[in-house]
């Protein structure tokens, strides 16, 4: 499965500067390896899985599209929630909230395209739950 850059490219509202072409391409990269990195951690290949599941190739692409193109298009503003600026003796604001879709250093798997792909959730069950009754029960 390859995915190029101009596939991503004219899918974005702009055109992409000189300097974020090459970007692009690592993070696609990026973004491949991510998936199977996740996919082994799962216990499973992602190649095995694309074998034997037909819709996963048309999922995979799109998930790889979202995490380049999110990463792209934020570029340097990662985090940042608002930014203000005043012009009389000068004032400048910006606030930053930790944001799910893009990472400082590239792309990043939502949940829901972890849901998406099929992928198992990390950390396993949440909550507490009671232990499992001894069978056969008793009853005194």
């Amino acid at each position: 499965m390859e995915i190029s850059v101009p596939e991503i490219e004219s899918r974005l509202p702009r055109p992409l500067s000189a300097d974020e072409r090459p970007r692009m391409k690592a993070l696609l990269d990026d973004a491949v390896e991510y998936l199977e990195v996740e996919f082994q951690k799962c216990g499973c290949s992602l190649d095995a899985a694309l074998a034997r599941t037909p819709w996963l190739e048309s999922v995979v692409r799109r998930v790889i599209r979202e995490m380049v193109s999110a990463a792209v298009l934020v570029g340097p503003n990662v985090g940042m929630r608002s930014a203000s600026s005043t012009t009389g003796p000068q004032s400048d604001s910006i606030t930053f909230a930790d944001v799910d879709s893009v990472g400082w250093g590239g792309v990043r798997l939502t949940p829901a395209q972890r849901l998406d792909l099929g992928l198992c959730m990390p950390g396993g069950a949440r909550g507490k739950f009671p232990r499992p009754a001894y069978w056969p029960e008793r009853i005194c």
